[in-house]
């Protein structure tokens, strides 16, 4: 960075309110992805019977 480069402009702060705001859901999702695990056991896939030709 240069003399008088700052890291205070309007694009600068719109990055990182950016980047937080993407890396909280990020981190919801995960949490909730977790969650979701923890409380039931992966259920057995379906298993899907043959489709009767008509």
């Amino acid at each position: 960075m240069a003399y008088g480069d700052n890291r205070r402009t309007p694009k600068m702060t719109r990055k990182k309110s950016q980047k937080k705001l993407k890396n909280r859901l990020k981190r919801r999702a995960a949490e909730a992805r977790a969650e979701r695990a923890s409380q039931q056991p992966a259920p057995a896939a379906p298993t899907k019977g043959k489709r009767k030709a008509s």
